[in-house]
């Protein structure tokens, strides 16, 4: 398949937002914030930033599910699942060790294949059980996708709205919703297949517009209500209104995907430091809460703290900077290479 530019730019800005998402989380989750403008300028970030994964997912699926290789269940699964199941362990094995180094957890063989086999390693790796999920079922999935009509993925995602989306809102309005077993439509599927959706079929122009002003919407949407939900609770944060299957994420992926796939944005020539970043995109999320934890930890001289309006988007340089080196390096060397994607 060619290789498309927008994906690249899809990319790139998606390694960006969770960084950004992570950085941010130290502000808006702090118990001594008052709201005022520390806290709000981490929420403007993590506003902005919180359709991330589902990007990285869309982005999957577009091209996981769009394949038109000829390929056995069993060579597929050898060489998609390889490419999660190698760097899921060695990650596990380099945060866990650092953990025990750090005195969190006490060293033992049993802990350690508990936790890893619990997704209880390190906070963001539940991404890589997620996705290994999705490369399971890929191949049964595609020859759902390529006998489809449009209208029979439509019905798929309506099925997907209701059950991920639209019973989660109703559950957190009301306080129940409707229970019916359709596990075959929830969570993340549903990115990966609107990825696919999003990837092959076009759309009037009328119907993107819309879709770019309920991204702004989106925006506006998750930075008020979480302020405005975080003040009536004694917990310093709301996170509803940040969760990736609440409607104001889900529109916000969605105008960004069709932004850079339709528009002049997708077709810019990227940078050398951006086609870097976009190659080394899964690396950075590997390894950038190690960078952050060690720069906490080790490097105060750098990480130190200023109004976050300014502290956050420099920390997020300063550690996909320094996460895209370390992945360029790592990529370098024989056998070590494994352990990037």
């Amino acid at each position: 398949m060619k290789r498309l530019v927008y994906m690249d730019w899809l990319r790139i800005i998606a390694a960006l937002a969770v960084v950004t998402i992570h950085v941010s989380a130290g502000v808006v989750t702090d118990d001594a914030q008052d709201y005022k403008s520390p806290w709000m300028a981490g929420n403007f970030y993590e506003s902005i930033s919180r359709w991330a994964v589902p990007m990285f997912v869309m982005i999957s699926g577009a091209l996981m599910l769009s394949s038109t290789r000829e390929i056995t269940i069993l060579s597929f699964l050898k060489k998609k699942l390889a490419k999660i199941l190698i760097p899921l362990f060695a990650w596990s094995v380099i945060y866990y060790a650092n953990q025990v180094r750090k005195d969190e957890i006490t060293f033992s063989v049993a802990d350690f294949i508990k936790r890893f086999a619990t997704d209880d390693i390190m906070y963001h790796l539940w991404f890589l059980y997620m996705i290994a999920g999705l490369y399971i079922i890929t191949p049964l999935l595609k020859i759902l996708i390529q006998h489809a009509k449009r209208k029979d993925i439509e019905y798929f995602l309506i099925l997907w709205l209701f059950t991920s989306v639209f019973s989660n809102w109703l559950e957190y309005f009301v306080g129940y919703s409707f229970e019916i077993e359709l596990f075959f439509v929830t969570h993340y599927i549903g990115y990966y297949v609107l990825g696919y959706y999003l990837f092959t079929f076009d759309f009037h122009t009328k119907w993107r517009i819309l879709m770019y002003i309920g991204g702004i919407a989106g925006f506006v949407t998750t930075f008020f209500m979480t302020y405005h939900e975080s003040l009536k609770i004694d917990e310093p944060l709301e996170q509803f209104w940040y969760d990736e299957h609440s409607p104001n994420v889900l529109i916000m992926v969605i105008a960004l995907f069709m932004l850079f796939k339709s528009t002049k944005i997708g077709t810019l020539k990227v940078p050398w430091i951006g086609t870097v970043i976009s190659h080394a995109s899964f690396g950075i999320y590997l390894i950038h809460i190690l960078v952050m934890q060690t720069l906490y930890e080790k490097f105060d001289f750098v990480w130190f703290n200023v109004h976050p309006l300014i502290g956050i988007p420099y920390k997020v340089v300063l550690v996909v900077t320094i996460s895209t080196t370390i992945v360029f390096g790592i990529k370098k060397v024989p056998v070590l290479c494994k352990i990037i994607p």
